[in-house]
């Protein structure tokens, strides 16, 4: 009983988390299917993303230069300094909209729509 408890804590740690990167990584190997947002210097692709609860995402710099990426609370994501060609791994396993956009480029938006 006391490894189920154990176990079900260890999840319910890392069931939110981010994480650094370099690129795309190559997705052999075990490791588990992301969603890719790409970032150019002036875009998001895809802008907008509605998917289930419990996916992941990964921002990936493909724009020239070093970026920053907020969430309109600068709380759920606040990821500064991100180089060029390097990723950023972001999930979060509640309902709801978050709206996001780069740092001294606030008309470049975008939004992940987590729904049941």
């Amino acid at each position: 009983m006391k490894k189920i408890t154990i176990l079900s804590m260890v999840i319910l740690f890392f069931s939110s988390c981010t994480k650094e990167g370099n690129g795309v990584p190559n997705v052999k190997n075990g490791l588990l299917p992301t969603n890719y947002i790409i970032v150019k210097d002036n875009s998001f692709s895809p802008k907008d993303t509605t998917m289930a609860v419990g996916n992941s995402f990964t921002f990936v710099n493909q724009s020239t230069s070093t970026i920053g990426i907020y969430s309109v609370d600068s709380v759920v994501i606040n990821k500064q300094g991100m180089a060029s060609n390097t990723s950023y791994f972001f999930k979060k396993d509640t309902v709801g909209t978050i709206y996001f956009f780069m740092a001294g480029k606030p008309t470049v938006r975008g939004s992940i729509t987590l729904i049941k």
